[in-house]
């Protein structure tokens, strides 16, 4: 851990200029992925490891292909490419896997809620119960708003309205903004958590058979459009390599390296990063 903070603060030396400028955006990326860094510290970050990435890249492939300039500068480019776009997508991954674990809590969440409620305790006492509770990234959000409350001074309406602002999650903000109203009105408590509780509930179990549907097709997709269209282009090369016909400007053993240990890795990584997009909002 001393190592990463020391890291972290080299980094940031080439980088504090960055901060003299507001980035909310970054900002709040970073807030809603719990990550506690500066704009300028995570920009500075991924740029100083991309650059340190592709020269160790640089140096192992100099010596591994004898010097070849091709092989040197397309390993060296696509090593320091990926880094520098890898830092941003472990950021978005961090707010997709916080986003899914909140929205797989709701439904259990709301109808411990109904219970605590249904006891006579107040929006505000039940949202305090939750935060310490087990359910996750949702007690870590409901203890944002009980840390605004009991220790900044806020109402809770306000502490809330921060939440509702800044949680990755629309389902979610939907249910704070619905008790931030509640908390406002002063009624409607028990009777909305039983409601909205069983409809998530349904909507959980639909959503769940929608994704095993889909998630086969996917599957099918990938072995049947990516991995035999790569492997019959390969049995292509080693046949025409074999029987000796030309195939132009390349050699075939080349163009079975390039197949091997580069189009076929890029094509599962596109393939998994499709499909990290399609069910990157997904509750399941």
């Amino acid at each position: 851990m001393k190592f990463i903070e020391r890291y972290r603060m080299f980094c940031y030396h080439f980088g504090r200029h960055i901060d003299e400028t507001p980035r909310d955006s970054v900002s709040r990326l970073l807030y809603q992925a719990d990550i506690e860094m500066t704009p300028g510290m995570f920009i500075s970050l991924a740029c100083i490891t991309a650059v340190i990435a592709g020269g160790a890249m640089l140096f192992s492939s100099v010596i591994l292909f004898r010097g070849d300039t091709i092989y040197v500068t397309i390993l060296t480019s696509l090593t320091f490419a990926l880094t520098l776009g890898g830092v941003p997508f472990i950021l978005y991954n961090r707010i997709s896997a916080k986003k899914m674990d909140i929205e797989q809590e709701l439904p259990y969440m709301l109808g411990y809620m109904s219970v605590l409620a249904s006891a006579g305790a107040s929006p505000i006492d039940v949202v305090r119960r939750i935060s310490i509770e087990n359910y996750g990234h949702i007690s870590k959000e409901f203890g944002k708003v009980i840390y605004r409350v009991d220790i900044l001074g806020e109402d809770a309406v306000t502490a809330m309205s921060d939440l509702i602002q800044n949680t990755p999650s629309e389902m979610f903000r939907t249910i704070c903004i619905d008790l931030s109203n509640i908390i406002h009105a002063g009624s409607g408590f028990m009777d909305y958590l039983e409601v909205k509780s069983r409809d998530l509930m349904t909507m959980r179990r639909l959503i769940q058979k929608e994704f095993v549907d889909s998630l086969s097709v996917y599957g099918e997709g990938y072995l049947g459009g990516v991995v035999m269209s790569v492997v019959l282009a390969v049995l292509g090369i080693v046949v025409c390599g074999a029987l000796g016909i030309d195939m132009g400007v390349f050699a075939p053993r080349d163009l079975f390296n390039v197949f091997v240990y580069f189009v076929l890795p890029f094509a599962n990584i596109v393939f998994l990063a499709l499909l990290s997009m399609k069910y990157s909002r997904s509750p399941v």
